[in-house]
């Protein structure tokens, strides 16, 4: 598929999910409760904004394991699989297979002057699978998708495909379903 059908398609793809998805990026970013658990959500926020200043892999993966991987309620993270700062389109080759019982697991922090539409597309062999299509940045943050991985197993790489100006931050990690 030649680039112009590429973007083409993921132009499409976005604005169909963007449509699907107004309003729902707050939703996701909010703090609510009294006591201890507003304190939390203040502390989480801070460090979520502090991240998102310094805007670097390390940062991303501060916070990461700090706050997304880090109870019983959340995924465990068992390992990292690459990272990378991205301008335009990119790739990032994973550092070894992940087990089929587990989930790829995508933290991403973006900046961009306008809103423009994104794609995390995993491949295996030269075979794609679009994970998720951003309609652009949806907030001043981290945020975060996932998939099992037995949706697409043996993934060997994470493609971004970045249509615009839009800066990215992203780092891949493979989660396990914490304990209940």
């Amino acid at each position: 598929m030649n680039t112009m059908m590429r973007r083409g398609l993921c132009c499409t793809l976005s604005v169909a999910l963007l449509s699907l998805c107004i309003g729902c990026a707050d939703s996701t970013h909010g703090t609510s409760g009294t006591g201890s658990d507003s304190a939390q959500n203040s502390e989480t926020d801070d460090a979520e904004a502090q991240a998102y200043r310094a805007f670097t892999v390390d940062a991303l993966d501060n916070y990461a394991s700090d706050n997304l991987f880090d109870d019983k309620t959340d995924p465990i993270l068992v390992n990292k699989l690459g990272s990378k700062i991205v301008h335009g389109d990119g790739m990032i080759p994973f550092k070894e297979p992940i087990d089929g019982s587990n989930s790829y697991e995508v933290a991403f922090m973006c900046k961009g002057e306008e809103q423009a539409p994104f794609s995390f597309v995993l491949y295996k062999d030269g075979q794609p699978h679009t994970m998720s299509t951003m309609g652009g940045c949806a907030s001043d943050g981290v945020q975060s998708v996932s998939l099992p991985a037995k949706r697409f197993p043996d993934a060997t790489s994470l493609s971004i495909i970045n249509i615009g100006g839009t800066n990215l931050v992203v780092s891949v990690y493979e989660v396990k379903e914490a304990e209940r």
